[in-house]
C-alpha cells in the first residue's frame, strides 16, 4: 500500500500492487492519473528537463545492455543486496531509468517483489519493455516518497547527485523503510573531478570523501559499508575528464555519452579491469579513491 499525495494518508492508496487501474486513496477519494498504464505521483514533472535530460534514454537503454560500466556496477550492486539483505522481500528502486539494474535484480533474486520508480514516464516505457509486468513500475518524485514502512531495501544508484535537496531524498528513503531496513546508494565521488560531463548529465555534485555517509548519519541511518568504485580506471577516467574540459575550452559541444562510444575491444577490455575490482570488491577489500561511492547503511 502507498500513502495519498493529496490527504498524507498512511497506506492510504487502494488497489492491486500491479494494478493500474484503481488507485485511489480511501480517506480522500484521490485518484493517482495514469500514463500509457503507470501510475503518476508527480504528473506535473512529466516531460520536464528535472535531474535529466529523458531525451537521452534512447540512446542509454543500448549502453547498459552491454557497457563495462553498466554491466559491473550492476554486478557490484546486487552482490551487495545478497551480502547485507539476504531476507529482503520487498525493495524499491528509485530512478530506475530503463530498468537495466531492476533486471539484473530479477535474474539474481527472484523472488525479491521489486518496484522502481523514475521522475520520466520515457525511462519506464523501455523499463516496461524489459520487465513485463511482473515489477510495478511508477513516475515519482523522489523528494516526496508516498510510502511509510513499506521496504526492506531501496537503492538509488547515480540518482541523489542529480538533485538539488539531497537529503531530502535520504530523510523520505529513511521513512519508506521498515525498521532494520536498508539503503544502497551510488553517487559520483571527488568535485576536483567535475568536468562538462557533470554539467550534461544535470548534476549537482560531486561527493567529497565522507559526504555521503555524513548526510546518511543525519537522515537516521547507520553505515554499513562503503567504497569507492571505479578505482582501476581512474587513471583514464581522469584523462578523459581533462580531455573534455581542453575541447570546451575550444568550443567544442559535448556528447554526453561520449565515454560510452568506443570499440567493442576497448569496451570488452575495461570490462576485464573492471571486473576484476569488482570480484576483490566481493572479497572484502574496500577502495579508498574511485570516481564512485557505494555505501550501504541501515535504518536505525
Amino acid at each position: 500500500m502507498w500513502d495519498c499525495p493529496s490527504c498524507q494518508k498512511q497506506n492510504g492508496m487502494q488497489g492491486g500492487r500491479l494494478s493500474a487501474s484503481d488507485w485511489n486513496c480511501v480517506a480522500c477519494g484521490y485518484e493517482v492519473v495514469h500514463q500509457d498504464g503507470v501510475p503518476c505521483f508527480a504528473p506535473d514533472l512529466i516531460d520536464t528537463m528535472t535531474g535529466f535530460n529523458p531525451r537521452l534514454f534512447d540512446s542509454l537503454v543500448e549502453f547498459e545492455r552491454h557497457s563495462f560500466w553498466f554491466v559491473n556496477r550492476a554486478r557490484l550492486l546486487t552482490s551487495l543486496i545478497a551480502r547485507y539483505f539476504p531476507a529482503a522481500q520487498d525493495m524499491l528502486e528509485i530512478g530506475c531509468g530503463t530498468g537495466s539494474v531492476l533486471l539484473a535484480l530479477r535474474e539474481r533474486f527472484p523472488t525479491l517483489r521489486l518496484s522502481g520508480s523514475e521522475l520520466h514516464p520515457q525511462g519506464l516505457a523501455y523499463a516496461r519493455k524489459r520487465l513485463g509486468d511482473e515489477v510495478l513500475l511508477l513516475q515519482m518524485d523522489a523528494r516526496r516518497i508516498p510510502a511509510t514502512g513499506q521496504f526492506d531495501v531501496i537503492g538509488a544508484f547515480d540518482v541523489i547527485e542529480h538533485i538539488p535537496e539531497d537529503e531530502d531524498v535520504l530523510s523520505e528513503i529513511q521513512t519508506a523503510l521498515r525498521p532494520g531496513g536498508g539503503a544502497i546508494i551510488a553517487v559520483p565521488q571527488h568535485p576536483n573531478l567535475w568536468s562538462p560531463a557533470d554539467d550534461a548529465a544535470f548534476h549537482q555534485r560531486r561527493y567529497a570523501r565522507g559526504e555521503l555517509e555524513q548526510k546518511l548519519h543525519k537522515a537516521g541511518f547507520e553505515v554499513l559499508h562503503s567504497t569507492s568504485f571505479n578505482t582501476f580506471l581512474l587513471p583514464l577516467m581522469i584523462l578523459s575528464r581533462r580531455q573534455m574540459i581542453w575541447k570546451e575550452r575550444k568550443g567544442a559541444r559535448l556528447d554526453p555519452l561520449s565515454e560510452f562510444r568506443m570499440k567493442d575491444w576497448l569496451n570488452r577490455t575495461l570490462s576485464v579491469i573492471l571486473g576484476a575490482e569488482v570480484h576483490l570488491t566481493e572479497a572484502g577489500v574496500k577502495w579508498p579513491v574511485g570516481g564512485s561511492r557505494v555505501v550501504v547503511a541501515r535504518r536505525l
